[in-house]
């Protein structure tokens, strides 16, 4: 199997607790890389949890963590609050909260430990009961991957072996049949809905019978054709987005996105951001020797975090850059040098400036919520 069929076969898997392509990471002290600018500074929490896929403006967080023996969704209310059980269906054992909007509605998926039964989850409010989502074919599973303010998701199905079958989806409402999104091309028929912002736009990607060949593209609504997003060019003559298996949001409002170009054997990755969706790609500098990397989110006021690797892909760390043309920074430079955390991956981040992501705290897997210090260039 090659590395583009990796990344697709972890997205679904790396957002629920330790199927990532950083978990095999090799362990390097955050205290050995040079110090960034004292004007970006954060303080980190540590949430108990196995992952925190995403953080709203009010700074609540979902993702999924440890509740007995099992693995199930949680939510925070904050960053200091408990996690809360959002539960799973009846028949699994297992679940992960993907997304939360303004109106604290919810959607993941659940799944079996095998993960070739997944399903798309809703929950009303974190003290509501998950039902699933509408429509999965019989024979496919489904994920729900973001929610709008408006109560608009976007997913995907596939089939159990991963590679027959992945058409991206959404859903007007909670309610709502499931409508498949048009595909970028008879010769690109796989793909995901990752996104969706508050007008509509929908970023995803689409792929080739392979998983080789994918582009990140754009619906400007649920009804339209996708526009493949342009490639940065060069070696770089692929897209796509959310290599680490994140899910945050990497489509803001007002229509910019991030992601990641790769060559054609996968042997390079760099973390891109697109300014619309008729932009070329730009890339995204990192530091030192982590060279390759994707950006996983981007929030309205155009800061950006994701994760860079080093050149054989052995050690992952947590980067953000403050803006598209900034130098990219490694998170581990800009916490305490005494904090026990190497941080790995950010997936989201939000409007204040707060980010959760997960890494290692004392050689164990923990998510983490970065908070800025008060004066810092956030």
């Amino acid at each position: 199997m090659n590395k583009p069929k990796i990344v697709r076969l972890t997205f679904a898997l790396a957002s629920l607790f330790a199927v990532t392509l950083a978990s095999g990471q090799s362990m390097q002290s955050a205290g050995d890389a040079p110090q960034a600018s004292p004007q970006l500074r954060y303080i980190v929490i540590d949430l108990g949890a196995r992952v925190a896929n995403a953080i709203s403006e009010s700074g609540r967080i979902v993702g999924a963590t440890l509740f007995g023996a099992e693995i199930h969704a949680a939510y925070w209310d904050n960053s200091r609050s408990p996690a809360i059980d959002l539960g799973t269906l009846p028949g699994f054992t297992l679940s992960s909260a993907t997304d939360i909007n303004p109106r604290r509605e919810i959607v993941g998926f659940a799944f079996i430990e095998d993960f070739s039964v997944q399903l798309p989850l809703f929950w009303a409010s974190p003290n509501s009961a998950p039902v699933e989502l509408p429509g999965v074919p019989v024979g496919l599973s489904g994920i729900a991957s973001h929610i709008n303010p408006r109560g608009q998701i976007v997913g995907w199905f596939r089939s159990e072996d991963f590679f027959s079958v992945q058409r991206a989806v959404f859903w007007p409402n909670s309610n709502a049949a499931p409508v498949y999104l048009a595909e970028l091309s008879n010769e690109l028929p796989h793909s995901i809905a990752a996104v969706i912002n508050p007008s509509g736009n929908i970023l995803g990607d689409g792929c080739d019978a392979d998983f080789v060949e994918c582009h990140a593209a754009f619906w400007a609504s649920s009804t339209s054709i996708p526009v493949a997003l342009a490639s940065p060019g060069g070696q770089f003559i692929y897209t796509d987005i959310l290599l680490s298996g994140g899910v945050g949001s990497a489509l803001n409002n007002a229509g910019r996105m991030v992601g990641f170009a790769y060559n054609a054997d996968f042997s390079e990755t760099r973390a891109v951001f697109w300014e619309r969706s008729t932009s070329p790609a730009v890339i995204l500098s990192t530091a030192g020797e982590f060279i390759n990397g994707g950006a996983e989110a981007i929030s309205d006021r155009g800061q950006i975090v994701g994760n860079a690797y080093n050149s054989d892909f052995s050690v992952l760390h947590a980067f953000i850059w403050p803006t598209s043309t900034s130098q990219g920074i490694d998170l581990n430079t800009v916490i305490p040098s005494d904090s026990g955390w190497e941080l790995q991956h950010a997936s989201d981040v939000n409007n204040r400036g707060e980010i959760t992501g997960f890494g290692v705290l004392n050689g164990a897997r923990h998510a983490f919520v970065l908070i800025p210090v008060h004066g810092s260039s956030n």
